[in-house]
């Protein structure tokens, strides 16, 4: 089986079948594959990788607000049934598991911790 655009890692093959997977209008999947990318990430403790989790589950999120509201998974659409969007909670899950990941490194010294960069400032 050949990979996906010349990625190397698994979870660079995810993040690019999420990519896909979005393109082509398959938003549940393009959900579930960055939600593996996010265990991928977590198994790899790599929080460089958690945070391209948030940023694609935020902006995927955004995209699907502008452009069709009125998806089950859009935040108003969620938010009228009293829940949150699935692509909110998976970009939250990742922003903490990056925290509690970054916390544990810096108290054994790996690095310190780092402020939480402006969206769209990396």
């Amino acid at each position: 089986m050949a990979t996906p655009s010349g990625a190397s890692t698994l979870f660079e093959r995810l993040i690019v079948l999420n990519g896909e997977a979005f393109a082509a209008t398959h938003y549940n999947t393009a959900y579930h594959i960055l939600a593996a990318a996010l265990h991928e990430a977590q198994q790899g403790q790599d929080a460089s990788c958690l945070a391209t989790v948030q940023r694609a589950a935020e902006d995927q999120l955004a995209w699907i607000d502008e452009a069709i509201s009125a998806y089950e998974h859009s935040a108003r659409s969620a938010a009228a049934r009293g829940h949150t969007s699935i692509f909110a909670l998976l970009a939250r899950q990742a922003y903490a598991r990056r925290l509690l990941l970054e916390r544990e490194l810096s108290k054994e010294g790996v690095f310190p911790l780092r402020p939480e960069p402006e969206h769209g400032s990396e």
